[in-house]
């Protein structure tokens, strides 16, 4: 993926954002955006956080409730279980953002994180939340 793909990504990701979600704010000051941003959406106010920091893809956290199992291969889906009140351990015990537990709608709760490289596989999962 080349730097101007994943930032036409970003703009394009950003867009939809602002035409279909709510922005959030963090419980903690020190959050204030550093890694992540949270978004609820404007119908059924489902979250979802949005690392926008890497070079060769999107991660997008969300709660696991919900969300379909059967994502196309394009998107890497890594499973997170809480571990305790502000943290969350994978199977491999690679933790989650922990930004995520300035946030009352992800504190507690089974996360996924879905790595998209393409506006339609961040579509579909936009897509799913704004049902």
């Amino acid at each position: 993926m080349t730097t101007s793909e994943i930032e036409n990504l970003k703009g394009a990701l950003r867009a939809r954002l602002r035409r279909d979600f709510v922005e959030v704010s963090s419980a903690r000051d020190t959050s204030r955006k550093a890694h992540l941003e949270v978004f609820e959406s404007k119908r059924g106010g489902r979250a979802i956080g949005v690392e926008f920091d890497h070079a060769d893809r999107i991660n997008l956290w969300v709660v696991r409730l919900g969300m379909p199992r059967d994502l196309p291969s394009t998107i890497e889906r890594v499973e997170k279980e809480p571990k305790g009140s502000r943290a969350w351990i994978g199977a491999n015990g690679d933790g989650a953002n922990s930004n995520l537990s300035g946030y009352k709608q992800f504190a507690t709760k089974p996360l996924a994180r879905l790595a998209v490289k393409t506006l339609g596989d961040a579509a579909l999962v936009l897509d799913h939340l704004t049902r």
